[in-house]
């Protein structure tokens, strides 16, 4: 009897897929707990409480290899610049650094900013202390597997008691060159005992190919430490994300969050933040624009471990056409921490009859000493400001766009990297007037207007 093969990829397919993917990053010692780890998880599916609404039937459909090394031009990287700002820059394609294409621009009395493969070789005390040390391969199969077999990311260690004046921006690029590929990122960001820096992810598609990317970021904020970290997902909309953040905020310290998600077929954003000292801070941010039949999912846990900590969370989504969001955001206040202020705020705009979010707000609280709010809308357009301003001579298309760019630009407005702002308002503009955005996200335009 022949035996059949699976219409959908199965965790057997991709271990295999993964295996030939270079020198892992994971110590000898860690792997047989990993991969014990690994034989014990299946694919997350709707069993799973954080995932009843998140199907991946989508991104399992496709038969992946993982991504190549492909070469590319500093003519090619400045296409995606953000214009005005001048950043520390690293390269990624297809999960393979690219160290000609990267350059530094503070002293490395205050930054180490390199890939990490040269961590682990070149500051091996550093990595050592912190690579795994948050945990998150627990979290699900994905970040099992990535912790596995990830060869390679972004590692940026900010010295302590230092200012980092120009944002560290690190680029990831796909590229199928006509294949459905695969790639893996492990990034760690470690901010130093008093230190300040600005942190830009972004992720952009090269091709029209099929893309799946599997990330684990892990974040220490030390005491008394600033970190303010974005992430800009434009893969274009044949990609697929799973993106695992992970960050442990110390005494004083302060962290900032502002996850922006423009395309996409599949994106899966879980932040999971623990606010480990007193006065520890944490603000989450967010903005969701699915279209078509897209899925954009951001599920965050804060942990308040101790008392006298603060988290806020402010996520918008706009949803269009036949797409979906999920926005599922839960504070766990543990005994002891008393003092604690947590807050959460989710809104949503449908923009046709069959556009669904899923919302839920989530306290766990064991104290009665705190302050904690949360609270959910959904709706359309409000019908009565359009046509107010049709009545002052604006067109009905014209007047939802200023509508909906205001409703945005409430989340896009916390950025504080000035530059990397105005080209987000640039673009949410674009998309939401129904103009080409190539050049912007990703490089062929494949995101349509709303």
């Amino acid at each position: 009897m022949i035996a059949t093969k699976s219409k959908y990829l199965t965790k057997q397919d991709f271990i295999q897929i993964l295996s030939n993917n270079g020198e892992p990053l994971i110590s000898d010692e860690l792997k047989p707990q990993i991969w014990q780890l690994i034989e014990s998880l299946d694919i997350p599916d709707k069993r799973l409480e954080e995932w009843k609404k998140t199907s991946l039937k989508k991104l399992l459909e496709h038969r992946f290899s993982y991504g190549t090394k492909l070469e590319m031009t500093k003519e090619d990287i400045a296409m995606f610049n953000v214009s005005g700002m001048y950043s520390n820059i690293l390269v990624f394609i297809n999960g393979y650094f690219c160290p000609k294409l990267s350059r530094i621009l503070d002293s490395d009395d205050i930054l180490v900013f390199t890939d990490m493969q040269q961590a682990k070789r070149h500051y091996p005390d550093i990595f050592n202390q912190y690579f795994t040390k948050t945990q998150a391969h627990k979290l699900h199969l994905f970040s099992a597997l990535n912790t596995y077999f990830a060869a390679n990311g972004a590692f940026v260690y900010i010295k302590p008691d230092s200012h980092v004046e120009n944002p560290i921006h690190v680029y990831f690029f796909s590229d199928g060159d006509n294949h459905k590929i695969l790639s893996l990122t492990r990034n760690l960001i470690v901010a130093g005992q008093g230190s300040k820096a600005d942190v830009l992810f972004s992720y952009h598609s090269l091709s029209s190919d099929y893309i799946f990317t599997n990330v684990v970021t892990e974040i220490f904020v030390n005491p008394n430490a600033t970190l303010k970290f974005h992430i800009f997902q434009g893969e274009g909309d044949n990609s697929f994300q799973i993106n695992h953040t992970e960050a442990h905020v110390e005494a004083g310290a302060s962290f900032y969050a502002h996850t922006s998600t423009m395309c996409g077929q599949i994106v899966r954003n879980d932040l999971r933040v623990s606010l480990l000292g007193q006065d520890a801070y944490a603000e989450l941010n967010g903005l969701a624009m699915p279209d078509r039949e897209q899925l954009h999912d951001n599920t965050i846990l804060v942990k308040h471990k101790v008392g006298g900590a603060l988290s806020n969370q402010f996520y918008r989504n706009i949803i269009d056409n036949n797409a979906r969001a999920i926005w599922f955001g839960k504070v766990l206040i543990e005994r002891g921490a008393r003092k604690s202020e947590a807050h959460q705020l989710n809104n949503n705009i449908l923009l046709t009859p069959y556009a669904k979010v899923h919302a839920k707000p989530h306290l766990v609280i064991y104290n009665d000493d705190v302050a904690a709010s949360h609270g959910s809308s959904t709706g359309n357009l409000d019908q009565e400001a359009i046509f107010y301003m049709r009545s002052r001579g604006i067109g009905e298309r014209r007047a939802k766009t200023i509508l909906l760019q205001a409703f945005a630009n409430q989340v896009i407005d916390r950025i504080s990297i000035m530059p990397y702002r105005f080209y987000l308002r640039t673009l949410v503009e674009k998309r939401l007037a129904g103009e080409r955005v190539e050049m912007l996200c990703a490089k062929l335009g494949e995101c349509r207007g709303q």
